[in-house]
């Protein structure tokens, strides 16, 4: 009877402990934050956004005039998980327009120089 008690004890153990384990947080994608969007202006080229912004995490094979970021992040303690997306369309290697879930700067389309 003894012997059958130790196994259970065990398994019951490796449960209660595997319940606590913890979590890490599951990042994929560009990181993109608000005070990087911000420095971002109307006409920058391709290669001054890829300094600011980082390349792209999806290339469009058929449109290389328009540049995907995505940002998502699960977790690991159970809060809701976050989707940041921002789309940039550049005419000419110049960039014209953004959209997301980032709001655009209200000095976007201020020139580079000031």
């Amino acid at each position: 009877m003894k012997l059958l008690k130790l196994p259970c004890i065990s398994l019951l153990m490796v449960i209660a402990l595997s319940a606590c384990a913890y979590r890490i947080d599951i990042r994929q994608g560009n990181y993109i934050e608000q005070k990087d969007v911000a420095k971002l202006r109307q006409n920058m080229s391709k290669e001054q956004v890829a300094f600011v912004l980082g390349n792209p995490v999806i290339d469009d094979s058929f449109n290389s005039d328009t540049w995907y970021y995505l940002y998502h992040v699960n977790y690991g303690d159970g809060r809701e998980p976050r989707r940041i997306e921002l789309t940039l369309q550049f005419e000419n290697n110049q960039l014209q327009d953004m959209v997301g879930s980032i709001e655009k700067p209200e000095n976007f389309t201020d020139p580079i120089d000031q």
